[in-house]
């Protein structure tokens, strides 16, 4: 339900006529961060109107941005959360890689990365940036599934407020189940993981211990990494949409 604030005063007292609802003022704002093309356009274009329905009912606010030209210092004080909803993390002029650093590293705001956000390596001419690296569990991207499978998911913490009302385990469908150098387990805080036994169908692709949601306790800002993030049938799924907010909602450090 949108938040919203009735308002059955007189209009003879110089207030608003009965019947009237007046909408609340966001109680926070989320930067989204997303390409304007490519081959996760088709989330991307799903995830925005469920996310702008998400902020009206739990009040916050989104507005969305194709590149990373605009970002500057400034601009982020004007957002409790940057969701890096289908970006890629290279590429990034110097002033907007600057801003971010200093957003996470000074506990500016929080953030939630999606898929990409792990794309972590040398891509279309750019070299691999090693702050993000780190900032991810010190991974570099290694392989995929391209031909996607379905996959288990196991929650791992179930205390943590990003895993609030999610069942032990549930299936995502379709994904492509990235893999890392290594797994990212001894520099981060991992909250689930993907049972690659569980592959319909099978893959040789494997990691072994194979993290998919996380957290960098080691920085100031609030911040979870989702891997799952490319199709838009994942917007339908209730598991994924309830860690996608509640990941945003902590982020935001309500």
């Amino acid at each position: 339900m949108v938040l919203v604030l009735a308002c059955f005063l007189s209009s003879a007292m110089g207030q608003a006529p009965s019947g009237l609802v007046q909408p609340k003022a966001p109680r926070f704002n989320v930067l989204a961060v997303a390409e304007s093309g490519g081959h996760h356009i088709a989330f991307t274009r799903a995830a925005r109107p469920w996310l702008l329905k998400c902020g009206e009912a739990n009040g916050f606010s989104i507005d969305f941005v194709t590149n990373m030209a605009s970002v500057t210092s400034t601009m982020l004080t004007n957002y409790r959360v940057i969701l890096q909803l289908d970006f890629p993390p290279y590429g990034w002029p110097p002033e907007a890689a600057s801003a971010f650093k200093s957003y996470i590293e000074q506990g500016r705001g929080g953030w939630v990365g999606l898929h990409h956000a792990a794309l972590l390596g040398d891509f279309d001419g750019y070299s691999m940036w090693p702050w993000f690296s780190d900032f991810l569990g010190g991974i570099r991207f290694k392989t995929y599934i391209p031909t996607f499978v379905a996959g288990t998911v196991h929650v791992e913490d179930k205390l943590h407020p990003c895993m609030k009302g999610l069942p032990d385990s549930f299936i995502i469908q379709r994904e492509e189940w990235y893999t890392f150098n290594h797994s990212p387990r001894p520099n981060v805080h991992v909250l689930a993981s993907v049972d690659e036994s569980s592959y319909v169908p099978d893959s040789p692709v494997r990691m072994g211990d194979h993290p998919v949601v996380w957290t960098n306790d080691h920085v100031p800002a609030r911040n979870v990494y989702i891997f799952m993030g490319h199709g838009p049938d994942l917007l339908e799924n209730k598991s994924y949409t309830t860690l996608l907010l509640n990941a945003i909602l902590w982020a935001s450090g309500k």
